[in-house]
């Protein structure tokens, strides 16, 4: 069945399409992670706003599929989907690895003349600026240990063993796309680069966000929330309003963000 859909409809899961949207925002998922969730985002954004999110091949409705293990792989595979929905701007968020896979498909649609104008990074270090790691090459209960230490609360997944070994293949995967890519540079792009720092998240520090600064040709804006990794779950509205604020050139009611031009 895979092999006769489209690229498009194979990568990219469209919560919202309407026909003419001022916006059409784009959702990449952590590791481990898959499309569904953003799904619920679709009610809370102004309608105006489109929102698709990338479904990486291991899980949900691509369970089937081999999962990929490298950035190139998983960036042109969702780059070239996404060309089908670029008569509209297009705007990308990433939550931790979905945070570089966005960057590196901002640079493979700038490749092919199709411009990204806002990139919104999450969680996640620039891409100079890996870290590395060996996990995704260690034990099971490593991999689940660290997922544990990042979500902060409990998760009925992470306790039920046949759960467990159905979600951990495309876990090891996603852990070793992002453990093993690197840039010694980034590739500057035309895009404003939106950084959301969570002040407390373990994985990534300010200096690790305002370096972000080099992959944009533009000035630098940096949002610091409260809260570590996952902090955009317990502020989902409040960050469904910046990234509405953003895009709409209106400011949110009410957001513990705070932004800086730099």
């Amino acid at each position: 069945m895979a092999g006769l859909l489209s690229q498009g409809e194979r990568w990219v899961r469209p919560y919202r399409l309407t026909p003419m949207p001022r916006w059409r925002l784009v959702c990449f998922a952590h590791a481990g992670g898959s499309a569904s969730f953003f799904r619920d985002w679709a009610s809370a954004l102004p309608a105006d706003i489109d929102l698709l999110a990338i479904q990486y091949p291991g899980r949900e409705d691509r369970f089937g599929e081999a999962c990929l293990s490298d950035m190139p792989s998983l960036a042109e595979a969702a780059s070239v989907a996404l060309r089908g929905y670029a008569d509209r701007p297009l705007a990308l968020f990433g939550h931790s690895l979905g945070a570089v896979v966005a960057y590196e498909v901002a640079v493979r649609l700038a490749q092919q003349a199709i411009a990204v104008e806002q990139l919104f990074v999450s969680a996640h270090p620039a891409p100079q600026c890996q870290r590395g790691g060996q996990l995704h090459s260690g034990t099971d209960q490593a991999l689940l240990d660290d997922v544990r230490r990042l979500s902060g609360r409990p998760n009925p997944l992470l306790e039920d063993p046949a759960l467990c070994q159905m979600f951990l293949p495309s876990l090891r995967h996603d852990y070793q796309i992002v453990e093993t890519y690197s840039r010694a540079a980034p590739q500057p792009l035309n895009s404003r680069i939106t950084v959301f720092y969570p002040e407390q998240d373990p994985e990534i520090d300010l200096d690790e966000a305002l370096a972000w600064q080099a992959a944009s040709l533009q000035p630098l804006h940096l949002q610091r929330w409260q809260g570590e990794h996952f902090y955009l779950i317990e502020q989902r509205q409040a960050l469904l309003d910046a990234l509405a604020a953003s895009l709409l050139g209106r400011r949110p009611l009410t957001s513990p963000a705070l932004e800086e031009a730099l």
